[in-house]
């Protein structure tokens, strides 16, 4: 009997783990994730200055790159975890897509970078160009922000809009939540500018991190007290 029930829980185990597998929504944002991660790693722009080889990459900078390995995992995480791509309501619903939109500005923004890096190789008489790291990192942005996008607007199991819509738009009671993650978005882009605008790019990755994730923060909080001032105006 013993020997019984540890088959069963072995069983258990094996497939909650590989249920990830037999989800395409999950899988999909799991796989963006990771190569969304690949290509932040990889270098974004390569050139030559003389003889001397350059090269920038998303931890160059301002960290474009590292930011994006960070929420590449955080959304792997949400892939793993399936409240996050099948919550009703609440801030889990949308972090997919807000996350997934913050990508796609951090690769703009990093493609930015790249270019000013290699237009001071240029001043230097040099030269450069992209490379296929950026666009590795490219196709992840796509992935996850298309998945995301679509896990968080998609109809779900137990919201009381219409049972037959493809998409749901927002409702009165996702003010608070929109309004928490808009504030942190908007705060952790100022903590970003703020970090840009003190620190020499040879030393902002550090307080870059710092800022954002003190602007993250204070900005889901001041973001949810104007949510809930402003959803009480609603009733």
């Amino acid at each position: 009997m013993t020997e019984r029930l540890r088959w069963d829980e072995d069983l258990t185990k094996v497939r909650s783990g590989r249920s990830i597998f037999r989800s395409p929504l999950r899988l999909s944002l799991a796989i963006g994730a990771v190569v969304m991660a690949i290509g932040a790693l990889l270098p974004w722009a390569e050139g030559m200055v003389g003889f001397q080889p350059k090269r920038f990459g998303g931890f160059d900078g301002a960290a474009d790159g590292l930011i994006m390995a960070t929420l590449a995992l955080v959304l792997f995480l949400f892939a793993r975890n399936r409240e996050f791509l099948y919550a009703p309501d609440g801030g889990r619903r949308y972090a997919p897509m807000l996350i997934g939109l913050a990508c796609v500005a951090l690769w703009v923004l990093g493609r930015q970078s790249a270019l000013q890096a290699i237009a001071g190789w240029e001043n230097d008489d040099g030269h450069g160009s992209i490379v296929i790291g950026y666009w590795i990192a490219g196709i992840g942005v796509a992935i996850v922000a298309v998945v995301g996008s679509y896990a968080t607007l998609r109809h779900h199991e137990g919201q009381t809009s219409d049972p037959v819509a493809l998409v749901r738009l927002p409702q009165r009671t996702d003010v608070v939540p929109l309004a928490s993650a808009a504030g942190a978005i908007i705060v952790g882009i100022a903590g970003a500018n703020l970090a840009l605008a003190v620190f020499p790019p040879a030393a902002v990755s550090a307080p870059l991190l710092f800022l954002v994730g003190i602007g993250l923060v204070a900005g889901w909080y001041i973001g949810r007290a104007l949510g809930r001032l402003l959803a009480r105006l609603l009733t």
